[in-house]
């Protein structure tokens, strides 16, 4: 069977997929997102603890959540993404879900700072390939018409996946300690793995669009001149652009926000964990399927008023999160965090559609790997580390507030990012169609 769509005795099913099939597809790769996000945000919650057995510094914490585990997930995601492109995505996933599980147990055996970097990195290389294949088969599982509700529901899992890391994290780490809470986050991701490969079929390429794909039609470019075409369309290289400010703040906030909690109110890592896992899995979720929702229903009059109303919401996000940095009390500053998260939360569905309509049916998982690469070059790769290394700068003339006043690089970010999306409109407007011009 050739996969191209013109196999005349292929199961008319297989090239449409039913709604049905279509949204348990959807529940599994979230739940693998789930466990994408929760592996790896989980050294957020457990920083205070992990930074006392070790005796590391807020740089050193800096590190193992940014380019420990960041640097190969963008330099791996491009090679992978590639491949993805061109084998069964499904297995591929399943793949790397087991190796990003078994890394994650093994972050709880770690008795140094290189060791626990190692099993960072091990994770970091089994993500990689998770994200570009999931975007892209979700891609083949939604028509165009629903792929903005698809992908905030898709997205929405990091919600969840941070809520089960910081919340579920926090309460294990105080009964079991960080190193058994390791062992917790990655024996689920295990199980999914099988789940995955015997219940999910493979899609046609393209199958789902308005148009039919026909690969044979659209040869196949090697990897660095498939890169090269992608980051030469103006509207796909400044999505990248933008979401990687965005990305700036995500990362900086979800590693920094809950150790400065525990230290500026006295709080412990189970209350922390709790409150804010929760404010960010249910406020922030909400956002996200509200806005794949929303962007799908403004998007019929083209896409710059969604890219415009995001633009807004960032704004109104940097507005909280600076607030959020100054408060006096946890209480107060739980919920203006959550605020400014669930506002944060509304740019990845409309920047997933914005990804998907720039680029071929044959490219959509490289491209998806090019914007994760823009993504970890300029926010989860120094997001983390320059806010650590700030705040230990900082320490001597401020104090405890050094990390808080460090974390107001996270809002400086969304300023960028909301002029990014104003220009993402104005070019969409000059350019209303940029799959069909740019192929």
């Amino acid at each position: 069977m050739r996969v191209g769509g013109k196999d005349s005795a292929m199961d008319d099913r297989l090239h449409r997929p039913a709604r049905a099939r279509s949204a348990y597809v959807l529940a599994v790769l979230f739940a693998v997102y789930v466990m994408n996000m929760a592996d790896r945000q989980i050294i957020g919650i457990l920083a205070e603890s992990i930074k006392r057995d070790l005796q590391l510094s807020d740089s050193a914490i800096g590190f193992l959540a940014g380019p420990a585990i960041a640097f190969f997930y963008a330099v791996l995601g491009i090679p992978m993404a590639y491949a993805a492109d061109r084998i069964n995505r499904v297995r591929f996933v399943a793949a790397c879900l087991a190796v990003w599980s078994v890394m994650t147990i093994a972050g709880g055996r770690a008795t140094s700072l290189a060791q626990l970097a190692a099993t960072r990195v091990g994770v970091s290389i089994g993500e990689a390939g998770g994200t570009p294949s999931s975007v892209s088969l979700i891609a083949d599982y939604f028509a165009p018409a629903r792929r903005a509700t698809a992908m905030a529901i898709w997205t929405s899992g990091s919600t969840v996946g941070i809520f089960l890391g910081f919340a579920l994290g926090g309460v294990i780490n105080e009964r079991l300690g960080w190193r058994d809470t390791f062992v917790a986050a990655g024996l689920p991701g295990l199980v999914l793995a099988v789940l995955l490969v015997l219940t999910v079929r493979e899609p046609v390429r393209g199958s789902a669009d308005a148009i039919p794909f026909a690969a044979d039609d659209h040869p196949r470019l090697s990897l660095w001149p498939t890169f090269a075409f992608l980051w030469q369309i103006a509207v796909f290289r400044t999505c990248c652009l933008a979401v990687a400010a965005c990305n700036f703040c995500v990362f900086a906030v979800l590693t920094w926000a809950p150790p400065f909690a525990v230290r500026s109110f006295g709080a412990g890592t189970a209350e922390v964990g709790t409150v804010m896992g929760a404010g960010i899995a249910v406020v922030g979720g909400t956002m996200m399927v509200i806005a794949g929702v929303v962007s799908d229903r403004l998007a019929r009059r083209g896409i710059a008023r969604p890219l415009l109303a995001v633009a807004a919401m960032l704004v109104v996000s940097a507005a909280f999160f600076t607030a959020a940095f100054f408060a006096t009390g946890f209480r107060t500053f739980a919920i203006l965090f959550t605020i400014g998260y669930g506002a944060l939360m509304t740019n990845p569905p409309i920047t997933w559609v914005v990804v998907q309509t720039t680029t071929p049916p044959h490219m959509r998982a490289m491209a998806t790997a090019v914007l994760l690469l823009t993504v970890a070059l300029l926010a989860s790769v120094p997001a983390p580390l320059l806010v650590g290394a700030t705040s230990d700068a900082l320490r001597a003339t401020l104090g405890g507030r050094s990390l808080g006043t460090a974390l107001l690089l996270a809002p400086a970010a969304l300023i960028v990012a909301s002029l990014l999306f104003v220009r993402l409109a104005t070019m969409s407007r000059e350019r209303p169609d940029p799959v069909q011009t740019s192929i």
